[in-house]
């Protein structure tokens, strides 16, 4: 049957013609909602079937989203085709296997397959000659990276990345590669607003913006990915604009040098050292693959060249045992665990806080490094509210699960707002006890062990 002529007619619009154009290896495609993605994506994968044997992935967030989405569009697309007539008689020529979502076809061999993100394992071991990856901003990094690329390798297959922009993920990061000249051999990214695919009546686009809020207006049909995401603390847009300020170092001078210190706890973490004085925050000092006594070694000669006013180290985890060493040495960091309670009733720990303050000191004018690394993190976490109606931000593990990474320069900042630091205008900004180490190190340990209880009062 591997000889068979079928004819598929798949009209595209006219935007749809210019992304099948300009498609490449790998394409990010950023569309409105009800622009016709699905139906492009149906159409490239169903051609793709036919014109070349293998098995193509059609993935969305969870199976069962798929399936709507998905499985009657690809049946229709395939109906046209599936019997055919030779030499008088009809034969089948494509097969539907409903309890496995499968659309398999005859003549070839190639099968289309839908699967869920939700099971990243139904996808491993898989040789694929072309992938569909729907709604992206909702799936984590490493479905990509460990699973959907690797599957693609051996016969060099390609990848369409279709979805609305909804902050900082997954979709936003790849649509910044395929904007990059590195990339450009295999990689593109395209974008199409509501204004330039004419599948909207525009009367209906007037309607709809008149009654949304702006950033989502821009998020869902203008698909500006610096447009803040409801959920999202810190617009992208936001943090950007905060490393392009410029800060008189005059009127800061005289502010508190805070120091912040976030412990790497996972292999792939980095260490970071951030010192903030008013409303400039300096560039972080990112430390790979320190041991905890390395860490405090660093730690202790910043300490003694910069003279903070006030150390807040995350104690969490590996970070306590930095304290520890700290303290043995006569320095006296804050321990700050993150999901202790916030002595503030309107959030649900002491992160929450920290990156709320955060969040307000760059709205007031706070001044980053251009960093591209610190402001793609400053806008990684989502919030939530729970039942007490306190806000609640996205862990790191929750962010490192769907991102592939956590924002440990962010959270290296957000340290320097554990407390609320008296900004005085008169009084000089260095703290005592590192005027000189050697002093301090001598100090008796009763002395030692009084500041100790000082430094931890946050837990009363």
């Amino acid at each position: 049957m591997s000889n068979i002529s079928i004819n598929y007619d798949f009209k595209p619009r006219k935007w749809q013609v210019e992304c099948i154009k300009k498609q490449k290896r790998f394409t990010v495609l950023a569309v409105h909602r009800r622009a016709g993605k699905t139906t492009l994506s149906i159409g490239e994968v169903v051609l793709a079937a036919l014109q070349k044997t293998g098995l193509y992935a059609y993935i969305a967030p969870e199976l069962k989203q798929a399936k709507l989405i998905a499985w009657k569009a690809l049946k229709d697309a395939c109906e046209q085709f599936r019997v055919q007539t030779v030499q008088g008689k009809k034969i089948q020529v494509v097969e539907y296997r409903e309890s496995e979502l499968i659309v398999k076809f005859l003549h070839n061999g190639s099968e289309i397959r839908l699967f869920g993100a939700d099971n990243p394992d139904s996808l491993r071991g898989s040789k694929l000659a072309g992938a569909i990856i729907d709604e992206v901003a909702q799936m984590p990094k490493e479905l990509w990276l460990e699973i959907v690329y690797p599957a693609l390798m051996d016969s060099q297959g390609w990848a369409l990345f279709i979805g609305t922009p909804k902050g900082i993920n997954l979709f936003s990061e790849l649509f910044d590669r395929g904007l990059q000249p590195a990339f450009e051999k295999t990689w593109v990214s395209l974008r199409f607003t509501c204004y330039e695919t004419d599948a909207l009546n525009a009367d209906d686009i007037e309607e709809y913006r008149c009654s949304v809020p702006e950033e989502v207006f821009k998020r869902e049909m203008l698909c500006d990915f610096n447009a803040n995401a409801a959920n999202q603390l810190i617009s992208l847009f936001d943090a950007q604009e905060a490393g392009k300020r410029k800060v008189d170092p005059e009127l800061i001078s005289r502010n508190k040098l805070i120091m912040g210190v976030d412990v790497a706890r996972f292999g792939a973490d980095d260490s970071v050292i951030c010192f903030r004085r008013g409303l400039l925050c300096e560039e972080p000092i990112v430390l790979k693959g320190y041991d905890v006594v390395s860490l405090a070694n660093v730690i202790r000669q910043k300490v003694v060249e910069r003279k903070p006013a006030s150390i807040y180290i995350d104690g969490t985890g590996v970070g306590g045992g930095v304290v520890d060493v700290l303290s043995n040495w006569g320095i006296w960091a804050n321990d700050i665990n993150f999901g202790h309670k916030s002595l503030d009733g309107q959030y649900t720990n002491k992160r929450t806080e920290m990156w709320c303050k955060m969040a307000d000191w760059i709205g007031k004018g706070g001044c980053i490094p251009d960093n591209p690394n610190l402001i793609s993190e400053l806008a990684m976490p989502t919030f939530d509210y729970n039942d007490k109606n306190q806000k609640v931000l996205e862990s790191k593990r929750q962010i490192r699960d769907r991102l592939g990474k956590s924002p440990d320069l962010a959270d290296a900042l957000c340290l320097t707002f554990a407390d609320d630091v008296i900004e005085d205008m008169n009084t000089d900004n260095g703290f005592n006890q590192f005027d000189s180490f050697e002093l301090v190190r001598k100090s008796t340990p009763w002395e030692r062990f009084e500041n100790d209880i000082r430094s931890r009062s946050y837990y009363r």
